[in-house]
């Protein structure tokens, strides 16, 4: 199938698949038992797949990796890095989004690499993440970072669509013909341990 068909019929396909996508451990999507509800800090807003791709190749992710997704949404992040071999959690507070998010993950047949959990992004321990991507508002990006230094590994690499890290200078700024945007890609260094 030619990749642009293939694209388009990504979100289209997982409205039949969602009610069998419910029921399938490896993509399903999770809730916390008691955990009170909390409004999203950012209104949804689907990466472009040209942006995907190109933070994907950013992270250089591979099948060594595990990739996190902070605000994963409709999981397309996760399902593009599961395609490359690596590993994938996504964390929404959105459960219709987490829905589509396991259809999607079952449609690319790479739901027994990936899981989509119902949570808060700041409740989330990082520590098992060699990579974290991120499209959420600056201010967000500012009050998370203290938590990417102090959880994640040296070497860990961090992609933003669209937004930086006040001071924290990126490893390499990336232009997205895609709507005219940019993205961010960071790694984690001894001296950011430290810091935190």
């Amino acid at each position: 199938m030619h990749a642009s068909v293939k694209r388009r019929t990504f979100i289209a396909a997982a409205a039949p698949l969602a009610a069998l996508a419910a029921g399938r451990a490896g993509a399903q999507a999770t809730q916390p038992p008691c955990v009170p509800p909390r409004t999203a800090d950012v209104v949804y807003e689907p990466t472009p797949l040209g942006v995907v791709d190109t933070l994907v190749a950013a992270a250089n992710v591979g099948a060594r990796d595990v990739v996190y997704d902070l605000g994963c949404g409709d999981g397309r992040f996760v399902v593009a890095a599961a395609r490359r071999g690596a590993m994938g959690v996504g964390v929404d507070l959105n459960y219709k989004l987490l829905e589509w998010a396991t259809a999607n993950a079952l449609a690319e047949r790479v739901d027994t690499r990936v899981r989509f959990e119902g949570r808060d992004l700041f409740t989330v321990d990082m520590g098992p993440a060699s990579v974290v991507t991120l499209y959420l508002l600056p201010e967000l990006n500012l009050r998370l970072r203290p938590k990417l230094w102090k959880e994640l590994a040296v070497g860990a690499r961090v992609v933003s669509n669209a937004f930086d890290m006040g001071d924290w200078v990126p490893d390499r700024v990336f232009d997205v013909p895609t709507r005219y945007r940019r993205a961010f890609l960071w790694t984690i260094k001894p001296e950011h341990k430290k810091a935190a």
